[in-house]
């Protein structure tokens, strides 16, 4: 029998835990996020539409990409458009009780929510506070909720964003401290992961829950000159993500290691709990993963976009850096000074040798997904 036919037809709770800006070639060197590999499936190879929170968590909860829900550039959070319907304003439909703590009130839209909260990301505790949002709700069933860690990106800010420029030589020049403030930065995100899900087990609630843990983006620690930490390339260090899916009606230490996106996330809750897309609606490019558990994968292509508010070519009212990306190719375009490279991911993970020019099937290829992609 393969696993989803274990899933069981109920309206069961969704909690969905953010840790905004973590990457996952550091999160495996933490050791809690090793420990909840164990107890989850754990997709390692999930790419983000935006190496931004705004436009990526907008694509993630509406299961397309920003230029079809209006969110395709820094200053557009407000452009979510009406024909796009997200994943709060779904369960809000099927009678869950909905609510939110995010770090801006720009990050997502209050579409759908029944509490819509903001949190200082400076002053507030977040386990606790998070952890206090849980007593309250427990017994609102079914509830969805989602909790914005945002205390990398607050670290970033003090340390990084407001020291530097994109092209600060003291920066770029010291990687290894980078690496290793930024290490620090994401080992507190596992404390916090880990204070969070033994609350949601003390509460008994991990029995009628699905919980999901994944980054929006990751960030640079100095890799190349031009981007002291998101929003302006489209590398790997920014756009490879990772997402845990834990439910007690599905296996367990199980890792997934095919291409998945993040606007796949909406289209694989609303499968799991049987919900059909609406129609009256735009149609969603994302598609459940689901399947990918039982071992039937299929080859996803990943479409990113960027627009920076710095960097060498900024462009935060529309994005103007795009990329598609296979599991082992990818191909990047600057719309602005009209560069384009291509990057083998397997042989050259860290992208520092650019094939352009040197492998036209594959080119044509993810040219054409480009091209599509940026005509909605």
């Amino acid at each position: 029998m393969g696993f989803l036919k274990l899933l069981k037809k109920k309206k069961k709770n969704i909690i969905i835990i953010m840790i905004d800006g973590a990457r996952p070639d550091f999160i495996d060197k933490v050791q809690y996020y090793n420990d909840l590999k164990k107890e989850s499936i754990f997709f390692s190879q999930m790419i983000s539409y935006a190496p931004y929170t705004i436009a990526s968590l907008h694509a993630t909860f509406s299961g397309m990409y920003g230029n079809s829900n209006g969110v395709n550039g820094y200053y557009q959070s407000f452009n979510f458009n009406e024909k796009s319907k997200a994943l709060q304003e779904y369960l809000k439909g099927e009678g869950y009780y909905t609510e939110c703590d995010l770090i801006r009130e720009d990050v997502l839209t209050k579409r759908g929510f029944d509490k819509w909260r903001v949190h200082d990301e400076f002053k507030d505790n977040l386990i606790e506070r998070h952890s206090e949002i849980l007593n309250r709700v427990q017994n609102k069933k079914p509830f969805f909720l989602f909790f914005d860690y945002s205390k990398i990106h607050t670290n970033l800010v003090h340390n990084v964003i407001k020291k530097y420029s994109d092209f600060d030589k003291e920066y770029f020049d010291n990687k290894e401290k980078n690496a290793e403030n930024y290490l620090k930065w994401v080992g507190e995100s596992g404390n916090y992961l880990e204070a969070m899900m033994h609350h949601i087990k003390k509460l008994g609630l991990q029995e009628d829950s699905t919980i999901l843990v994944f980054n929006d983006h990751g960030t640079s620690v100095g890799e190349k000159i031009g981007e002291k930490n998101y929003g302006s390339f489209l590398y790997d260090y920014t756009i490879k993500c990772f997402l845990y899916l834990i439910d007690k009606d599905l296996p367990k230490n199980k890792e997934v290691k095919e291409v998945i996106r993040s606007i796949d996330i909406l289209p694989t809750i609303l499968d799991m709990l049987k919900i059909k897309e609406a129609k009256n609606f735009k149609k969603m490019q994302g598609k459940s993963f689901l399947s990918f558990i039982d071992g039937k994968t299929e080859k996803r292509i990943a479409y990113s976009e960027a627009g920076g508010l710095g960097g060498p070519t900024p462009s935060p009212n529309k994005h103007n850096v795009k990329s598609a990306r296979t599991d082992e190719w990818k191909l990047i375009y600057n719309e602005t000074n009209k560069k384009k490279e291509l990057y083998n991911i397997k042989k050259d993970p860290q992208e520092e040798k650019n094939l352009f020019g040197t492998e036209a099937k594959i080119e044509k290829y993810l040219w054409d997904i480009i091209e599509t992609e940026n005509r909605e």
